[in-house]
């Protein structure tokens, strides 16, 4: 049992594949990692290229010329208000003019330097355009034009017509920086539209990872769980196993052992035995050519199993036990070590040693009871015989009369107790010549009804006598039987005395035969007695076995009829049965096997 155990700790331990689930998990976790640096360097190079390609600045810039066109506009409209006005007023908005060209001319310079408008798209509309105009309508609004004042209306009209052209012109390439603008604008939507749904196929793969690792990483788990509590239920068994476990190198040295092990070996703990134990071979095995042996079987792939021998304990002493043991393999075939257990066998051993000497005295004795009964059936039976003889003579009076009637009683006294006793040593005899395998059966082919008759007229007298209807029913169709007729005469006798003996006057007893389906012959013998109780029909069927009852304290005898009647029954190969209801009667069967008709109609 605990060699079975090893084997599924050990099948059990390599089905869980711990270096393939490392494996595994690392390689798992190294795909998820790449995945996510690979994302995130995705993410970064992404959100660079909408940065860039978003028009920021060129938004701003916009803003930018549009304020500055604005206020030329307004310069451009004191110009015009300017040619319709005389004296003050057109100075004044020549003024104003020149106000709004000098913020013009001031922002220029501001948002040059701050949007750097030379590296921009408006670098056109600002410096080829609007810049040398103002430069232009400055110069003539404070010099005039070819000798004519700056108030001239020719010089307010050119500088109205200049800035107004230089304003259509950044207007128009305006427009053109706003379609560009608004082309990178899509462009970057488009973009964030693919960056989006990118996006959301990989929060849909990060989730679809993190569940298969987590799923994974809770499985393993579980099955580390598993393998705990299975390492510590076995630990259990291992550590609380009365029978020793161990393992051990080739080279003799221990691996590990319980603490049965140490204990039936006369270590204090498994730790020591492991320590001080150096050849398992030449310091445990009491004979080298049987370890030798057992190695040898064991590197074949062979299984060593009650191997029962003598071990050599810590101190010297020897032990029985029983030794299981197989070899243990990797994953490639290579031998590892042997393991196996080793059963405390010194009490079973002393049990059977003494249950052996037990037996043999005990058939010695019975052997020696049976011999000297069977070797005494003369010393016993001569002296009996003659008691017998001279009770007759003395009951016929052939030599004359005895001379006091109460001599012819006594006379009748011994010779029935002289009688009775040989009946006695006759079945004890037989008995002991049974048990000594001294009954020889001789047998020969027989006609039961025949001998069913014979011991009816031999008990007739006896059961008239009792007042006993005494009948057989024998079909005549009977076929032969092959035994001994004699033994079988002693069987129906004894059972039929018996039935007589405990029937009451006015009951019958009836012997029949009959065939079985089997081709067998079975013999009954039915009364209607006094029966016998259930619980005491072992007691009867037992040897000198009596129920104790008013019938059997007058009625004498040993016990031993029916235990006679099963003998020579076994001996003949059938098989008896008794069954009883008190006051009802009883049935005595007997069932001999087929072979004894077969052989009977073979020789016919």
């Amino acid at each position: 049992m605990i060699r079975n155990w090893l084997m599924k700790l050990n099948d059990k331990i390599e089905s869980k594949n711990i270096p393939e689930w490392n494996n595994a998990y690392v390689a798992g976790i190294f795909c998820l990692s790449l995945f996510v640096i690979a994302t995130i360097t995705y993410v970064q190079v992404t959100l660079s290229k909408i940065e860039e390609s978003v028009p920021l600045q060129i938004v701003a810039q916009e803003q930018a010329v549009d304020e500055i066109i604005d206020q030329f506009a307004v310069a451009n409209n004191a110009l015009v208000l300017a040619q319709l006005a005389e004296g003050v007023k057109r100075r004044g908005y020549i003024d104003l003019a020149r106000e709004k060209i000098q913020q013009v001319h001031e922002a220029l310079e501001k948002e040059r330097i701050l949007f750097s408008f030379d590296n921009l798209i408006g670098t056109a509309a600002i410096y080829a355009v609007i810049q040398p105009a103002t430069y232009d309508v400055q110069n003539w609004l404070a010099q005039g034009i070819s000798g004519l004042p700056p108030e001239a209306s020719i010089v307010l009209e050119a500088a109205s017509v200049r800035s107004r052209t230089a304003i259509d012109e950044a207007e128009k390439l305006q427009k053109q920086t706003s379609e560009m603008a608004s082309s990178l604008l899509a462009a970057q939507a488009e973009r964030i539209n693919a960056f989006r749904g990118i996006m959301i196929l990989v929060l849909f793969l990060l989730a679809g990872l993190a569940a298969v690792l987590t799923y994974y990483i809770y499985n393993r788990w579980l099955a580390s769980r598993e393998l705990e509590r299975s390492e510590l239920k076995h630990r259990r068994i291992y550590e609380n196993a009365t029978e020793g476990i161990f393992q051990v190198h080739l080279n003799g040295t221990f691996i590990d052992t319980n603490p049965a092990m140490a204990t039936m070996l006369g270590y204090g703990s498994s730790h020591e035995m492991v320590e001080e134990v150096k050849s398992f071979v030449t310091e445990i095995y009491l004979d080298t050519e049987v370890a030798e042996k057992h190695l040898m079987l064991l590197t074949k792939g062979q299984y060593l199993i009650d191997e029962i021998y003598q071990w050599r304990r810590r101190d010297g002493t020897l032990i029985w036990g029983a030794l299981n043991a197989h070899a243990v393999y990797d994953k490639k075939g290579t031998l590892m070590h042997v393991e196996g257990t080793l059963t405390d066998m010194n009490a079973r051993v002393r049990a059977e040693l003494n249950l052996r000497k037990a037996k043999e005295l005990a058939e010695l004795a019975n052997r020696a009871k049976s011999e000297f009964l069977a070797n005494m059936s003369h010393e016993l039976r001569t002296p009996l015989n003659a008691v017998i003889g001279f009770s007759e003579i003395l009951q016929s009076e052939a030599f004359g009369p005895l001379g006091h009637a109460n001599y012819k009683d006594y006379s009748n006294d011994i010779h029935a107790a002289g009688k009775h006793l040989l009946d006695v040593i006759n079945d004890v005899l037989d008995v002991a010549k049974i048990e000594a395998g001294q009954l020889t059966l001789t047998e020969s082919n027989m006609e039961l009804s025949a001998t069913v008759a014979s011991c009816i007229r031999m008990l007739s007298v006896r059961a008239f006598n009792a007042g006993i209807k005494l009948t057989s029913d024998i079909p005549g169709d009977l076929p032969g039987f092959l035994g001994d007729e004699t033994r079988i005469k002693q069987i129906l006798v004894n059972i039929a005395s018996n039935a007589i003996k405990f029937t009451d006057k006015g009951g019958s007893v009836t012997v029949t035969a009959q065939m079985r389906d089997d081709g067998g012959i079975s013999l009954r013998v039915t009364d209607t007695g006094i029966g016998i109780a259930k619980k005491d029909i072992p007691r009867v069927l037992d040897r000198f076995g009596q129920v104790q009852t008013t019938y059997a304290r007058n009625n004498e005898g040993t016990g031993l009829g029916l235990t006679l009647v099963q003998m020579l029954v076994e001996v003949h190969g059938g098989e008896f049965t008794l069954t009883s209801e008190v006051e009802v009667g009883t049935v005595c069967s007997i069932h001999f096997p087929s072979d004894r008709t077969v052989k009977m109609a073979a020789a016919v």
